[in-house]
């Protein structure tokens, strides 16, 4: 479903889509497009510097929180393997204990980095694990 969109938000950045953001009167505002963009954004775009890039057009127009998600986003894209491989496994153990405060700390620290469906992912878990009473 999101692989469609890929290319739309490529040409929306390209094209003319950042443009009219910037030219946009009422500027700091999340409108509707931004949001899909950013959405968008977040969750299928793999390349750190189209990410940065977006990241500045959102600055520019005064969404400075989104902009600063979007260049934590580009920062892990960027990791090396060997980064990635120990933030995945660190994401697994965490999915298989039985403590939802280290859970939820793990959570926390994926939040901070911009690994937000990491972080929703564990939230979920904890969240389970606590109403499950299956805590440690």
């Amino acid at each position: 479903m999101a692989l469609p969109l890929i290319p739309i938000l490529i040409m929306m950045l390209g094209g003319g889509a950042v443009v009219g953001a910037k030219k946009h009167i009422d500027k700091k505002k999340l409108t509707p497009q931004r949001k899909m963009i950013y959405e968008t954004a977040m969750k299928s775009v793999k390349e750190p510097e189209k990410l940065r890039e977006l990241a500045s057009a959102f600055r520019e127009v005064g969404l400075n929180n989104h902009a600063s998600m979007l260049e934590k986003r580009a920062k892990l894209r960027a990791l090396p393997p060997d980064v990635k491989a120990a933030r995945k496994a660190a994401f697994q153990t965490a999915m298989t204990s039985t403590d939802p405060k280290k859970v939820i700390e793990l959570a926390n620290a994926f939040e901070k980095e911009g690994a937000t469906g990491a972080s929703e992912a564990l939230r979920e878990y904890a969240k389970t694990l606590q109403q499950t009473g299956r805590a440690a």
